[in-house]
């Protein structure tokens, strides 16, 4: 056991217990835990936050993981307002729904189905949805919305209510949860259990080696548990009996891959493009310690930009833009909670709150334009584009500065 509610772990894939911290991050409270008071939110704990691979078969890691009820209890994120996240899912969902191997099979699961804005997509198609969803407030919201929701984590018992009432899915999906995961065995033992012979599995999650690449070290935060390459998935779906038949680089969240799998009938038949792939991330270095080194570096060097620009717009009262799981560990790692006073977030349901750790109060826009601001800081920097537009509409007219993808001072105050 590590710190209160966070137990350590081996390697999720193949369960060795020698690994390495290869990114030392600094420790967090829970990224998306607001309070209703500052008071509340500064007694929040903190959480161990490096990153680690694994020496056996390099996958890349948490290896402290914080209980999945701390996490999901109070969950804040919700897919329909995600910047653009929803478009780009309705192309793909449109894409699974073209190909999909079963036409006299409507049926389609997604597990961790947050509000159903995914399955929103097949419905319009004429699907038969089901979302497995573990937050209840979100999934009550998705059922309010006429998208069933089961209230569950994903387990084997869920599996088996859903055979035994529905039968086998042509589609079974998994967005951006398969990372969450703290037990890929159980949650893999599960999708075998839930396909048919002809079910597609479609798992899309984040794609470090893209992410990483542009500095994205931000989306290491204590519910992304596993950082996967295309070669993890050919490993785990040997272990469970799929072949894997798609494997494609997408660009959402700055670098997602996405992943088909389908039940083996005999030994696994991975697409010959999938294989490709992973002799180019064999090729790419992504597994060499030296390839972390030069991330941590290029990330040492922008907290110190960062903090330079800042002094050199003498820099007094400083507000920043978005919160999220990702602006907390780029809060706490860029050493930055001693000089950003408030957040300002454009979704309604975190105004009013305060974040994790540091109890920042969080406005809307508008309302932080009416207090004494000087600089502003872009924490949701991968929304970089919305925001700058954003910040012209309001007439924002102080200091703007973006920490990452490297540090800029974007505008100098009037």
């Amino acid at each position: 056991m590590g710190a209160s509610g966070c137990f350590i772990r081996d390697c999720p894939i193949c369960g060795s217990s020698f690994w390495t911290v290869v990114l030392p991050l600094t420790s967090t409270p829970l990224g998306d835990r607001l309070s209703e008071s500052q008071v509340l939110a500064m007694k929040l704990p903190t959480y161990p936050l490096d990153l680690a691979q694994c020496s056996n078969c390099q996958h890349v890691f948490l290896p402290s993981v914080v209980e999945p009820d701390e996490s999901y209890s109070n969950y804040f994120f919700e897919t329909s307002k995600s910047p653009g996240l929803s478009t780009s899912m309705q192309r793909l969902a449109h894409e699974l729904w073209a190909g999909r191997l079963v036409d006299a099979s409507p049926f389609v699961v997604d597990v961790g189905s947050n509000d159903g804005t995914w399955l929103r997509h097949f419905l319009d198609q004429g699907a038969d949805v089901l979302g497995v969803e573990p937050s209840k407030r979100i999934a009550e919201q998705a059922s309010s919305a006429g998208i069933e929701t089961i209230n569950e984590y994903f387990t084997r018992d869920v599996v088996q209510q859903i055979r035994s009432e529905r039968g086998a899915p042509a589609i079974v999906t998994a967005n951006f949860v398969t990372a969450n995961v703290p037990n890929l065995k159980k949650f893999f033992g599960a999708l075998k259990e839930l396909a048919g012979d002809e079910t597609i599995v479609a798992i899309t999650t984040g794609y470090h080696p893209d992410q990483f690449r542009v500095n994205m070290f931000d989306f290491i935060y204590h519910e992304h548990l596993s950082y996967f390459t295309a070669q993890d998935f050919v490993y785990l779906a040997e272990q469970f009996g799929f072949s894997v038949v798609k494997a494609q680089r997408i660009g959402l969240k700055g670098g997602s891959l996405q992943v088909l799998l389908r039940p083996s009938q005999g030994a696994p038949e991975h697409h010959a493009d999938v294989l490709r792939l992973v002799q180019y991330e064999r090729w790419a270095g992504i597994c060499e310690r030296s390839w972390f080194h030069d991330l941590q570096a290029r990330v040492s060097r922008e907290v110190s930009r960062t903090h330079q620009i800042l002094d050199s717009v003498n820099a007094r009262k400083t507000l920043g833009y978005g919160m999220s799981h990702s602006v907390t560990t780029l809060l706490y790692h860029f050493n930055l909670l001693e000089r950003v006073s408030a957040l300002v977030d454009d979704n309604e349901s975190r105004r009013g709150l305060f974040s994790p750790g540091r109890g920042l109060p969080i406005l809307s826009p508008e309302a932080a334009l009416l207090e004494e601001f000087d600089t502003l800081v872009i924490l949701a920097w991968q929304h970089d584009g919305l925001i700058r537009r954003r910040l012209t509409e309001l007439g924002w007219s102080g200091n703007v500065v973006q920490p990452l993808p490297g540090a800029l001072l974007i505008r100098k105050g009037e």
